[in-house]
Parts: C-alpha cells; sequence; structure tokens
C-alpha cells in the first residue's frame, strides 16, 4: 500500500464568531481565531473543533510574521 501524498494549500487567517448561552444568563458573544484555505473551510473546522454552529466567519487581521513558523501554527 502506497502513501497518499500530502497536498499542502496556502491558507490565510479567519476569525469564527459564535455565542456561548449558559442557562439563566445573556449569551456572550466569543470567537476563534484559525488559519485555513477559505471561509468555508474555516467554519467547517471551527463547527467541528467547538460542537456547535458558527454564527459567521470573517477574515482575522493579524499580520503575517517571518518570526513564525506557518506549519507549526494551529
Amino acid at each position: 500500500m502506497t502513501p497518499t501524498p500530502m497536498h499542502i494549500t496556502r491558507s490565510r487567517p479567519f476569525r469564527c464568531h459564535y455565542r456561548h448561552a449558559v442557562p439563566g444568563q445573556a449569551p456572550i458573544a466569543l470567537f476563534v481565531q484559525l488559519r485555513a484555505r477559505d471561509a468555508d473551510a474555516a467554519r467547517q473546522l471551527a463547527e467541528t473543533a467547538l460542537g456547535r454552529l458558527v454564527d459567521r466567519v470573517e477574515p482575522a487581521p493579524f499580520p503575517p510574521s517571518i518570526t513564525t513558523n506557518p506549519a507549526k501554527e494551529v
């Protein structure tokens, strides 16, 4: 059995916003910031990781860093 070659795609930063509700309290707005190839992939990653639906996805405004290895960013 031959291993499947890994395909690396360029990723961009996104913020996925969601609401967290506690019974008897007002919901709070939170977001997770992640890197993905596009907004649909970011939504799918966030919803899988959080176990809940994401309200909206937007590009994240963090600058590219020369000191950070993009392969190690999570």
